[in-house]
Formats: structure tokens, sequence, C-alpha cells
């Protein structure tokens, strides 16, 4: 007996050391994942979390970071290693979550991961409110693609027209851009940056849903109330914008093409410096048009990748709405925090409805002085009118006797008229404020 108790006991102390060896472990890599400076350290560490589980049944870890929050964590040290800023994580007491603001946007929006969950594993990049899926992500097979329709339904449909400016769109396609440039540069990503792309010599290649109708001569017309002039070129037009820069729209003969002519953008600007969205962001008629014709046609992106354009939308109030911190809290010390803040903003309530209450008396009392001001002015006109009225009375009504005169006189010296300011003073003397006493 006393051998299946030790053997139990055995048994059970190796099942705990097996889960604390996976915790460990997720521990080690979490810790270099924030640590390390080292691309490659990071990238690898980065990919061994996205596959790691942490489902384990005799140890638990009550709060984890979750596959998404991973690449996010991946994606931040990789923009601080290229020195991309602009951006802030968002930090939840609450929970082990991490979400990306841009910190000067003046439109809610939130960004964070969404796993792919069919066998080809990976990331979706998603603005939360519009669930638009801005690029996909592989780790293991170092693969970025962007989403050439959900930047532009972002940045040049949606953001634009709720007043985002230009330079904060671009901060946002910046980040974009550089995040796919260092993943390109240190670990030979295969990036499909499309309408990012910045290179003279790229040609943008189109998704052609119907054969263009007077597309050429509804852009000649737009541009008509601008200071840019659409000039012929071979097989389409170009357009000389500002920063010496140009675009071209034109086709190539290719009988598999609706209508066998295959059409493209090009942006040559001779400093490899302006995309296909920079024009768009730059140029409202151009944007105009282009959004008229992208059911027509529009830069070419994966669309096995981005088969699903969006993501579920969601109510990002409360990820703004909750505490932020750099320090984890238990339970307990959560809702301590939580009673402090009630006490806080009751306390500013009652403070703000004391102060509410003073401005209020302060204006009883400032229109009670105004009252007697005005009484006081009215009672003087009386008094003139009734002088000028006892003028004009005969001579006998208006002779009185000496006597009469002294009488009156001393009467009046006896009992003196309040001044204004005496009457005024009392005013204030007798009202509640205590900010008038």
């Amino acid at each position: 007996m006393p051998n299946q108790l030790q053997n139990r006991v055995g048994n059970y102390v190796g099942l705990l050391n097996k889960d604390i060896q996976v915790i460990q472990k997720n521990l080690n890599d979490t810790n270099t994942l924030i640590e390390s400076t080292d691309p490659e350290t990071i990238h690898g560490v980065a990919e061994a979390l996205i596959h790691s589980n942490l489902g384990t049944n005799w140890v638990q870890v009550p709060r984890q970071y979750s596959y998404e929050d991973y690449y996010l964590i991946a994606m931040d040290r990789f923009m601080e290693l290229s020195g991309v800023a602009g951006y802030s994580i968002l930090l939840p007491i609450e929970s082990e979550k991490v979400t990306l603001v841009m910190t000067d946007l003046n439109v809610p929006a939130a960004f964070a991961f969404e796993t792919n969950q069919d066998q080809n594993g990976g990331a979706y990049f998603v603005e939360l409110t519009s669930g638009e899926r801005l690029f996909y992500w592989s780790m293991e097979r170092k693969q970025i693609q962007f989403n050439a329709r959900a930047i532009v339904d972002l940045l040049v449909a949606n953001f634009a027209n709720e007043g985002v400016t230009i330079e904060q769109n671009q901060i946002i396609a910046n980040l974009l851009t550089e995040f796919g440039r260092y993943m390109e540069r240190v670990f030979g990503y295969a990036v499909d940056f499309n309408i990012l792309e910045t290179r003279d010599d790229y040609i943008y290649n189109l998704i052609q849903h119907a054969q263009p109708q007077d597309m050429l001569d509804k852009l000649f017309v737009l541009s008509a109330d601008t200071s840019y002039f659409l000039q012929g070129i071979p097989n389409g037009a170009a357009i000389s914008l500002n920063d010496h820069s140009e675009i071209r729209i034109f086709f190539v003969n290719d009988a598999n093409a609706l209508g066998a002519q295959r059409w493209h953008f090009q942006v040559i600007d001779g400093r490899d410096q302006y995309s296909w969205l920079d024009i768009l962001l730059s140029y409202d008629f151009i944007a105009k048009w282009y959004l008229s014709e992208n059911k027509t046609l529009e830069i070419a992106y994966d669309q096995l990748v981005f088969a699903v354009q969006q993501s579920e939308k969601q109510d990002i109030q409360p990820i703004f709405a909750e505490q932020q911190g750099l320090t984890p809290m238990l339970p307990s010390e959560i809702e301590a925090l939580q009673k402090q803040v009630r006490e806080q903003k009751a306390a500013e309530q009652k403070a703000a409805e004391q102060k509410a209450a003073e401005q209020k008396a302060a204006a009883e009392a400032e229109a009670a002085k105004q009252a007697k001001a005005e009484s006081a002015a009215a009672t003087g006109n009386a008094s003139e009118n009734a002088t000028s009225v006892g003028a004009d009375v005969t001579s006998a009504e208006t002779s009185q006797s000496e006597a009469s005169v002294s009488e009156s006189v001393s009467v009046t010296q006896l009992t003196p008229k309040k001044s204004f300011d005496d009457e005024i003073g009392e005013a204030v003397h007798s009202s509640s404020n205590p900010a008038e006493k």
C-alpha cells in the first residue's frame, strides 16, 4: 500500500513538472521576444509562440496572450528596430491583450491581428471598426501580401471623407510600407506591395471586372476643373502633377483580356517616392475618378488570399474605455482600482455640482443687482417727471408759506434717503452666495 501511494504522488509530481516545463518554455520565448535585439532571434521565437499551446491540464495560466497578440508584439518589435513611429499600443490592466492605435488620428480606429483559420495559417492585419483586412502575414512562408481594395476603402473612401488629413493617412500608409520593406530587406520576405509600391519602373497590374467605357473621357472631365491636364500617350493618357510627378494610364494588346486590352497604371517621379495610394490621397479628382471606376477595374491584389475582404466589425469604445497600465493586476487589485476610479469620479461630480451651484448663486446675485439698479433708475425718472409737472401748475398752488417749506426741509433732513450704493450693498449682503460676502 505505501508503494501505491508513493507511485501516485510521484505521477502527480511528474504531471505538474511536465506542465511547468511547457509554461517555462513559453515564458522564456516570450521574454526573448520582448528583450532580444537580434531580428532573426525575434522572428524565431515569434514563430514558435504562434504555434505553442498553453492548454495545460495540471497547472493553469488564467491570463494568456493569444496567437493574434504575438503577431502584433512581433510586428511592434520589428517596427521598433526599423524606426517606424506614429503609433501606440494599448495595454489594458484587466487582460493580456494588445491593440495598435495611431497616435495622431481624428477618427476612432484600432488595429489588431486575426488568425487565418484554414490550412494556410498566417494572420490578417485588421482595422477593427470597419473589419478591413489590410494585409496577410505568414511567418512560416515568409510572405506578406497587401490588400489594395481594403487599403483604398479604409484610407481613401472612409478616412478621407471623415476629415482625416493627407498627412495622417500617409502616416498609416508609411507604417504599412516600412514594415513590408523591413521584412523584405532583413528576412528575404516575398512582399506584394501592389498599391503601396513606389518604384518608377513598377507597372501596376489591374483587375478588370468589365471592359472600360469612356474611362479616360471621365478623367478628362474631372481634370478640367483643376490646373492639371490630361495628355495623350500611345494607348492611353498621362497627367503631369506636382513635384515633377506624373501618372500614366495605358493598355497593352492582349487577346486574353477583356476587349483584348490589358490596362495598367504607372507613377513616375524620378525618385521612387510616390505610390498610387499617394496619388489617390493627394489628388481628390483622381481619387473620385478611381472610386467611380473600381467596379470596372482596380489595382490587383491576391483574390484568393482576400476572398473574404472583411472580418467581423467590432465596437472599439470598450477598448479605449479600459484602464491602461504597465503592470498586470490580480482580480482583487483590479477591483480596488475600479473602486478608486468610481470614488474619484464621484468626487469630481460633486465638485462640478458645487461649482455649478456657486455659479448659479453668483448669477442670481448679479441679476438682483441689475434689477435693483433698474428699479433705482426708474424711481429717479419718476421724480424728474413729477418735478416737471409741478413747475407748470398755477402760482397759487406752487406758493407755499415759509413755515411750510421749513417744515418740509426739516422732515427731509431727519429721515435721509438711502443712497444707491447702500441699497446695492444690502442686496449683496443679503445673498446666500458666500463668494460675495
